[in-house]
């Protein structure tokens, strides 16, 4: 099967709520914090999550109390993302547990989140928290893929063991298409921006991202420093086996280099629990 068909099998499951597209729409115009306020004001679900990040003692030492406060705090550029989660959180809470832990899933992606942000934030990019969206989708074509062929899937992760560098490889030679592509052609019938469509593509070989390089080389260093803030990595690698996971173009194309690696992880580590309690509540709770 190719992406489109793989989406195809699911396209039913995928709606984003509407609220969710004018929430889109509203970014795209470079709306206010107002405007957006006034939107997320009829969803409770996104207005509860907004509020939690917004006024997590661990961070903040004083509370917000409305909605526009909430989102000057947070940041207008981590909404989309967090709504999409949301939606997929939802379509995906029942999928096997021997093929994936949803925890260290919604994990793993909101650190890469962060660190997309932060990294983008240091290569001096416009807005970089736009870049917090593109990362905390960058994986979602693997959920696709675990809810269509959860058998090939499992064969995909056999045989790539713990490295995602492998599962990469072995999901085009397993299943005939990766999870990249298959996110992409998703997040493309979402109408999500451009960009995020581009790194979740191309996270992997940021060298064939063409305009988006610069993009999908963060997204590719990110996926590496979020490796470095899980519960297991931790136990037994460092900063030297992250590195080596990086790709030389994506150190050429930001001007970074692995010094950066621990940095990020120390930046990242107390705010990816507040982040991932607004996506996932349960996933939150293992830490």
């Amino acid at each position: 099967m190719d992406a489109k068909t793989f989406v195809d099998k699911v396209e039913g499951l995928f709606s984003l709520p509407e609220v969710c597209r004018q929430l889109g729409r509203l970014l795209d115009d470079e709306c206010t914090d107002d405007e957006l306020a006034e939107l997320i004001g009829y969803d409770s679900v996104l207005s509860a999550k907004l509020f939690g990040m917004a006024n997590d003692p661990r961070l903040f030492d004083q509370r917000v109390e409305n909605v526009a406060e909430a989102i000057s705090r947070v940041g207008a550029g981590r909404l989309r993302g967090i709504m999409a989660s949301t939606t997929a959180t939802n379509v995906f809470a029942n999928v096997a547990t021997d093929i994936v832990d949803m925890d260290n899933y919604w994990h793993h992606s909101v650190c890469c989140a962060l660190a997309c942000e932060s990294l983008a934030r240091r290569v001096g990019l416009e807005a970089p928290q736009r870049f917090f969206d593109a990362g905390l989708m960058h994986d979602i074509g693997q959920l696709v893929i675990y809810q269509v062929t959860p058998d090939l899937a499992m064969e995909v992760l056999r045989r790539a063991g713990e490295q995602e560098s492998y599962r990469y490889r072995m999901e085009q030679e397993v299943i005939g298409v990766t999870h990249a592509a298959v996110g992409r052609e998703l997040l493309s019938r979402w109408q999500l921006p451009m960009l995020i469509q581009q790194v979740v593509e191309f996270h992997h070989e940021p060298n064939l991202a063409g305009e988006y390089a610069m993009a999908a080389s963060i997204a590719h260093i990110a996926t590496a420093v979020a490796n470095c803030v899980e519960p297991s990595w931790k136990m037994h690698e460092g900063e030297h086996d992250a590195a080596r996971q990086i790709v030389p173009f994506a150190w050429r194309t930001t001007g970074l280099s692995s010094d950066i690696i621990d940095e990020t992880v120390s930046e990242i580590s107390i705010e990816s629990v507040n982040v991932l309690t607004a996506v996932d509540p349960e996933s939150a709770m293992i830490f």
